[in-house]
This record gives C-alpha cells, sequence and structure tokens, in this order.
C-alpha cells in the first residue's frame, strides 16, 4: 500500500464527501428554517439507523480489515461470514427496536408514541447497512482503495434525491411531519441501492455468496467485541446528546407554543452547532479507515513514528478550521437563507443565539478529539481495544452525567459543555495511555514539529498534482 498516495485520494475523496452532505443538510435546514422543530425530529430520525447498526456491528467490519490485513483468513471466507450475520442478525436487531419502540416505550410513558412508518424504514436499514459496510469493508482489506471511497460518494449522492421523492410523494408539506417522514424512507432507498452498487463492486475479489466460516466468527467477535463496544460509543458519545436533550430540557413556558416543539427546537439548535464543530474532524475521520489498515500491516516500530506525526498535523488543521468555522456560521448561514428567500431575520434571530454560544463551547471538545480518533485508530489496529473501550466510556459517563446538571436549564449550551468537557477529558487519557504503551511523548503528539512543513509540503504537492490531472 502506498500510504501517502491512498492518503491524497481518500482525503479528496472525503472532502467530496462532506461537501455533498453538508450540502443536503442545508437543504434541510431552508425546508425546516421556519419550523425548528422539525429539524430537530429529523435530525434524530437521521441518526437512529447508524446507532442500530454500530449496536448489531459486533466489531466484525474491524475484525475483518485486521485478519485479513494480516492473512489470518481470506477475504473471501470472511466476505461470505460477514455477509450471512448481516442477512441473519441484523434483522432480528431492527426487529426488535421496532418492536421496543412501537409496543415497549408507549406502555413506559404514554408521550412515546411513534407513527409505524417513521419507525419501520429506520428499522429495516439495519441489515442492509450491515451488508454495505461488512463488503465496503472487504474492499479497504484487499486495497481497493478506490472502490472504498467510491461507495462513500455513493452513499453521500443518493440520499438528498431519494428523500426528495420521498418527501413530495408524500405530499411536500413540512408542517406535516414530511421531513422526518422523507428522511427515514430516503434514507432506506439510498441505502438499497449503496448496497447494489458495493456488491457489484465486491465481486471483482470475492464470490457474492452465503457461508458460515466458524474459524473467523469466533476469533472475529473474540477480537472485534471490544471494537464494537468503542465504535458503538462513538457513535453514541457523538449523537444520544440529541436523544436526551429531547428528555431533560425543561422549556419555558411560551404562549402559542407547546413544550414538545421548543424541545425540539433545542435538538435543531444543538445539532446544528454539532454538524459545524464537528467539521475539524474530517481530517483524522477521512485517515482513519486507511489509517488503521495501514498500521494493523506494519511493525509497532513504523506505527510509531508514523502516529504522532498524524495526530499532531490533525490537532493544527482542526485549531485553524475552528477558527474559521466560528467566524464563518453567521454570515455563511445568513447569507444562504437569504439565497434561498427565507428572509434576512430567520438565521439572525431564530437559529443563531443559541446556535452561536453551542458552537463557541463546543468547538474546543472537538478539535481535542482529533488527537483521540487518531491515536485510538492506531490503538486498536495494534490490538489495544481496551484503551479504546476505556476512552469512550470516560465520554460517556462524563457526558451523560453533565447532562443531567445542565441540560434541563441550558438546553443546547449545557449540551455543548458537556460533550467539550468529556471530550477533553478523554483525550487527555488517550494520550496518556498512548505515550505509556509506545514510551512516546505527549509532546510529540500534540505540537507540530519543524519536520512536519515536509510532509505537509510532500501531501499539498501531491494533492496539487491529483488535482491537475483531474482536470486535464
Amino acid at each position: 500500500m502506498n500510504f501517502r498516495r491512498w492518503v491524497v485520494f481518500v482525503f479528496l475523496v472525503h472532502v467530496l464527501v462532506v461537501v455533498i452532505d453538508k450540502g443536503g443538510g442545508l437543504v434541510l435546514y431552508l425546508l425546516t428554517s421556519n419550523r425548528p422543530d422539525q429539524h430537530g425530529e429529523s435530525n434524530v430520525i437521521a441518526s437512529l439507523p447508524f446507532i442500530l447498526m454500530a449496536i448489531a456491528n459486533l466489531g466484525l467490519a474491524t475484525s475483518l480489515v485486521y485478519f485479513v490485513r494480516r492473512r489470518r483468513f481470506t477475504a473471501q471466507h470472511v466476505f461470505e461470514t460477514t455477509l450471512t450475520v448481516a442477512l441473519t442478525w441484523g434483522v432480528l436487531v431492527g426487529l426488535l427496536a421496532a418492536l421496543v419502540t412501537l409496543y415497549v416505550l408507549p406502555r413506559l410513558d404514554p408521550d412515546w408514541q411513534f407513527d409505524p412508518w417513521l419507525v419501520w424504514p429506520f428499522c429495516a436499514a439495519v441489515p442492509l447497512l450491515l451488508v454495505g459496510s461488512y463488503a465496503n469493508s472487504v474492499q479497504l482489506a484487499t486495497d481497493q482503495v478506490r472502490g472504498y471511497g467510491a461507495v462513500h460518494l455513493v452513499s453521500s449522492f443518493t440520499f438528498l434525491p431519494a428523500f426528495f421523492v420521498c418527501f413530495f410523494w408524500l405530499g411536500g408539506d413540512v408542517s406535516s411531519g414530511h421531513v422526518p417522514l422523507g428522511v427515514a424512507w430516503g434514507r432506506l432507498i439510498s441505502t438499497f441501492i449503496v448496497v447494489l452498487v458495493t456488491l457489484w463492486m465486491v465481486r471483482r475479489v470475492v464470490k457474492l455468496r452465503l457461508g458460515l466460516h466458524l474459524g473467523f466468527l469466533r476469533e472475529g467477535v473474540r477480537y472485534g467485541w471490544k471494537a464494537n463496544i468503542t465504535s458503538t460509543l462513538t457513535y453514541l458519545n457523538h449523537r444520544i446528546d440529541l436523544l436526551v436533550l429531547a428528555a431533560l430540557f425543561v422549556p419555558p413556558v411560551v404562549a402559542a407554543v407547546t413544550a414538545s416543539d421548543l424541545k425540539w427546537q433545542q435538538v435543531a439548535f444543538y445539532g446544528m452547532s454539532v454538524t459545524w464543530a464537528e467539521l475539524v474532524w474530517h481530517f483524522p475521520d477521512a485517515l482513519r479507515d486507511l489509517f488503521f489498515s495501514k498500521v494493523a500491516s506494519s511493525s509497532h516500530a513504523q506505527a510509531r513514528e508514523l502516529t504522532p506525526v498524524l495526530a499532531r498535523l490533525g490537532l493544527a488543521v482542526s485549531v485553524l478550521a475552528s477558527i474559521a468555522i466560528v467566524l464563518l456560521i453567521d454570515p455563511v448561514m445568513t447569507m444562504i437563507t437569504i439565497a434561498a428567500g427565507k428572509g434576512a431575520s430567520v438565521w439572525p434571530t431564530t437559529w443563531s443565539p443559541t446556535v452561536t454560544r453551542s458552537l463557541v463551547v463546543l468547538i474546543p471538545g472537538t478539535v481535542a478529539y482529533t488527537v483521540s480518533k487518531v491515536l485510538q485508530a492506531d490503538l486498536a489496529a495494534r490490538d489495544r481495544l481496551q484503551v479504546c473501550v476505556n476512552a469512550q466510556v470516560i465520554v460517556l459517563v462524563i457526558m451523560l452525567a453533565l447532562d443531567f446538571v445542565w441540560m434541563p436549564a441550558h438546553g443546547a449550551v449545557g449540551a455543548a459543555a458537556a460533550s467539550t468537557i468529556a471530550y477533553a477529558s478523554s483525550t487527555l487519557y488517550t494520550v496518556w495511555a498512548y505515550a505509556r504503551d509506545t514510551d512516546t511523548s505527549a509532546w510529540a503528539c500534540l505540537f507540530f514539529q519543524r519536520a512536519d512543513v515536509r510532509y505537509v509540503r510532500e501531501i499539498a504537492r501531491a494533492v496539487a498534482s491529483k488535482l491537475r490531472r483531474s482536470l486535464t
């Protein structure tokens, strides 16, 4: 694997994915700019399929990359096994989630009544998401990096058209709740398309058939259960605040606005601040899976040379990006809102006061957490998964504890403060654990060094060269 060449390719693909995804997010914002409660509900619906998929994953996506790269099992064996698991275990998890949502939760609280047409699509997406994830991980494990990146592009490209088809087929009425319904059904349809494309691509390296190889399944679950806990906790740590906020926030009494609407408005405001704050993560996120695959096939000495470089580069990039984000959010969102004909006062009066304050509080935590993302990818690839689990537990415990203290009165801003403290605490632990495990100074993981200039220059030249070839 030519790591630097693929770093450039994967990063450019990820940038394109981010542009498409954030563009889709802006479309949803513009549809619901005058109904932030509908935007809040849509945020939660968009997150639920991926939370369920993370829970159902069993860590096999990580395991198959680890074992194929180390030549412990063949790509064919791991593909057959994971495909079988996805279609059996994934269906069971989706069915259980639907039954709990529709029949158990209403018995616990009468307010937790959900439309079955909203519930079934995000539950049905679970096995499809697993099939796509496992099949695409096989491409990564076998160095089909172009195909791996293409699947992420397809996933981003297909969602918005699928959403619009469902939204307008339902009637296109925001006030009637068609946006959350469109998100739920659009995700199901787009996921089905992604699965077809991924299976068509992966057929170049494996035969498309079911099978169950118990040796890999045992080893994969044994290795991957901690990875699954880590990935599940990671996604929960990034999204569970949206659910907790809707449950804990105590809205003030306001005439003509229901308490439920005010709660979902806070979810929308916090979701918008999270969307902007998480932009700083896209450098380490772009390289995470590729980096994991690289470290899994490298010696400890080789990994110890590369990991601190990527950690401090990721931190430096995120610091610069965070400054730009804080300065740009208000003018950019105001300009977009006006250009869409929604009025000059919608963003400054309805959204900006809460979103901007939440963003300023949240972004130091997301900046710090870029270091954790790089170091945890290295630790996971070297079978130090317990450290990753510990780091994610720290985030979840601290965040939820502070949520209960700050969310009821402070809403989105309280959620942002809880997340920042949790992310910073987890990062300190991760840096300490990595430094102890590898005999590397914490300084080397955090602070930009002169030698990094050459590394950045080489990557920049490769990016420019890639762009020139693409444009000619």
